[in-house]
């Protein structure tokens, strides 16, 4: 039998991984040696979780890929800690160390900057909020393409399983209305920035 050393055998697997995460599955079913691989920090980094971004069901506390999903988070997988920091966010309510969890990928992901600029409104944090909004606009040409990448995050919300327990109430809040809320007439794309985000924020607190 050719013997391969660890860690090429370990370039090998985080390769493969990198393709996507169900191609690992193989190998931890081939025995410890490939599952203790597979669970190396250098695997778990680099694989591919934009299944998990795109299907956040598969993030959720009942899915059977949870437990594989948690040791990406503790390894500091960015995907990964942006769905768990979403998760405990909309389930459990406002925490320091999930926002922070979520600023981390917020300013590697135009969907992460979105949800963090919402979940510090819906957290209380409207000031910073608002910059973090300031901050989403800017990197958006349309208000057209502002609505795809709101309604993927309000996507991602809801198929995670948001409670539904109020989590936010009497946190949440706007120091007013913008000025020109009741002004805008529908369609959604005439609405401007401070209306828009003032729209999801409400509809994430209604939501969760």
């Amino acid at each position: 039998m050719i013997y391969i050393p660890v860690p090429l055998m370990t370039d090998i697997v985080r390769r493969i991984g990198s393709e996507g995460f169900r191609n690992l599955g193989p190998f931890i079913a081939a025995g410890p040696f490939f599952k203790q691989i597979v669970f190396s920090r250098e695997v778990l980094i680099d694989v591919d979780l934009d299944e998990f971004m795109f299907n956040t069901r598969l993030g959720r506390e009942q899915s059977i890929y949870r437990s594989f999903l948690l040791r990406c988070v503790g390894e500091g997988h960015e995907i990964a800690r942006y769905i768990e920091s979403l998760r405990r966010l909309t389930q459990d309510g406002p925490s320091v160390e999930a926002l922070e969890m979520l600023e981390e990928f917020a300013y590697s992901s135009i969907y992460a900057i979105f949800a963090f600029a919402v979940m510090l409104l819906c957290c209380g944090s409207y000031d910073q909020g608002m910059v973090i909004t300031q901050t989403f606009f800017s990197k958006v040409e349309t208000l057209e393409e502002a609505l795809n990448i709101a309604g993927v995050v309000e996507s991602q919300v809801r198929n995670i399983g948001p409670g539904g327990r109020n989590v936010f109430s009497g946190i949440f809040h706007f120091k007013e209305y913008p000025i020109c809320y009741f002004a805008h007439n529908y369609p959604s794309t005439c609405i401007c920035q401070n209306c828009f985000v003032f729209n999801y924020a409400t509809t994430f607190h209604e939501m969760c």
